[in-house]
């Protein structure tokens, strides 16, 4: 441990949560060195520290949201990194983007960097990162090699977008478990949707022994198949048959994000937003599309030099055109009863169900992981350290990020301050140094998140990065 004149950075008087230690207290935590020097109250600052007093105020482990979108896309419809400013002013202080590409997710840290630290899956897209939708195993292992080597730790299904078989999708994730390389599965193959019955598949797909992330449990809630609380029991109930093989999340916005492309005949082409369309009765294709943007059901998602916001009515149909069907969409239909539900959702032993809570934003206005937790402590479904848990322990132990997720001696000081009174996050800090304040990114770059076979490209890309050893990481360890 560093010697208390090493003390940089003082951070006093603020109500400290730690879930792991179950540490509810007001006391100080002291930095040194980008480093958590000590927590407690007798702490002697030397004169040189800076001293930030956050009496009234809850600091807790920084944030941790295990499902954004910060790279751009893969076709080069919203620019790289446009969302990083986004999640770090909501509170994040690291984030896992779910499929992209490496160098359009370091083009979007030295571009639009607010100072957090960045890890990335690559996207599987048949016709662009693969060569179709049946790739063989020899074609599956040689782009996860590529996927590794740029940076990245793993791969990222999008099965509401680009589904594969049963067996390819089995034997993607089968890939990234032996390589110990993080596998995500957004739900959905060529047999099921991206709904409960892609959710009843899980066990077959996954067998005895694979090992996934599987993205945004309330997305399967909706209500398309059974009434949504027997939906949410029965998501429930296969995600606990498969512990130990499964890690989740949750997000809590009430707007989804989809695409709006339609294929040349002018119908919707992708499984998701033909599900958002079939909620409300709406025809399948581009004239059923326009006709729900125009009722203002359907939002497309505009980009502009500030970020990206979202446009319905007659204005929202001129976008859409524009952009030839091929645009951001978005529905108001993730069900917020639902989110809490799976949220709060517990074992006997009284561990989660579903282990995190997440965004899936970044690139869409809706990082509300704070603001949503917040309003469930009021309410009472979730206890302060019980939203902590949710939003940096847990998912530290999804990444295997062995430092985060613990306001304790000898972690990474990464914090994130909550102001109770407004119910969101007012400051910000990665390795000592404030990235955020009062909504306001104030930090730049980042920190690339890699495997030992990043690293050569980290390094190529000028990148500050960080190796990971995903060995460590919840679904294996």
């Amino acid at each position: 441990m560093s010697s208390p004149s090493e003390i940089d950075l003082v951070l006093k008087s603020g109500r400290v949560l730690d879930a792991a230690s179950k540490t509810d207290a007001i006391t100080t935590v002291a930095v040194a060195g980008g480093s958590i020097h000590s927590v407690g109250d007798e702490i002697e600052a030397p004169s040189s520290a800076e001293v930030v007093d956050l009496t009234g105020k809850w600091l807790m482990p920084g944030m941790i949201d295990t499902h954004v979108h910060v790279g751009g896309d893969l076709d080069g419809v919203i620019n790289p990194g446009i969302g990083l400013r986004s999640v770090v002013q909501a509170g994040a202080t690291t984030v896992f983007d779910l499929g992209g590409r490496a160098e359009r997710l370091v083009a979007g840290i030295k571009s639009h960097g607010a100072g957090a630290n960045v890890a990335g899956l690559g996207m599987l897209k048949p016709g662009v990162t693969l060569p179709d939708d049946d790739p063989s195993p020899k074609v599956v292992r040689e782009t996860l090699d590529k996927a590794l080597s740029s940076g990245l730790l793993g791969l990222k299904m999008w099965g509401g977008y680009y589904p594969f078989s049963m067996d390819v999708t089995a034997d993607i994730i089968a890939a990234c478990n032996e390589r110990t390389a993080y596998a995500a599965f957004h739900i959905g193959t060529k047999s099921s949707g991206s709904r409960l019955d892609g959710m009843r598949e899980l066990p077959a797909i996954l067998g005895s022994s694979s090992r996934a992330h599987i993205a945004h449990i309330n997305a399967y809630c909706r209500g398309s198949i059974l009434p949504p609380g027997e939906e949410i029991a029965e998501a429930l109930q296969i995600l606990d048959s498969l512990r130990g093989q499964v890690v989740s999340e949750v997000h809590l916005a009430r707007p989804n994000f989809t695409r709006g492309e339609c294929d040349e005949d002018g119908n919707v082409r992708m499984d998701v937003a033909r599900n958002c369309l079939r909620l409300r009765n709406y025809d399948t294709t581009r004239d059923g599309m326009r006709q729900a943007i125009a009722d203002g059901y359907g939002s497309v998602v505009r980009q502009s030099p500030s970020g990206l916001s979202l446009v319905t009515g007659e204005a929202g149909v001129r976008l859409f055109d524009e952009g030839d069907t091929i645009v951001g969409m978005s529905f108001p239909v993730n069900r917020t009863d639902t989110a809490f539900q799976l949220t709060a959702a517990k074992r006997e032993d009284g561990s989660f169900i579903v282990d995190a809570i997440a965004s899936d934003a970044g690139v869409l206005p809706r990082n509300v992981n704070i603001e949503q937790a917040m309003n469930m402590v009021a309410f009472g479904g979730l206890t302060p350290l019980e939203m902590v848990e949710k939003l940096s322990f847990n998912p530290a132990r999804m990444m295997g990020l062995e430092r985060k997720g613990r306001v304790l001696a000898g972690m990474d000081a990464d914090f994130t301050v909550i102001d109770p009174e407004l119910g969101r996050a007012v400051m910000g800090i990665v390795a000592g140094e404030l990235v955020m304040l009062d909504g306001r990114a104030v930090g730049s770059g980042g920190t690339l998140l890699v495997t030992d076979e990043g690293q050569a490209a980290a390094r190529d890309y000028g990148s500050d990065y960080e190796v990971v050893d995903l060995s460590k990481a919840l679904m294996y360890a």
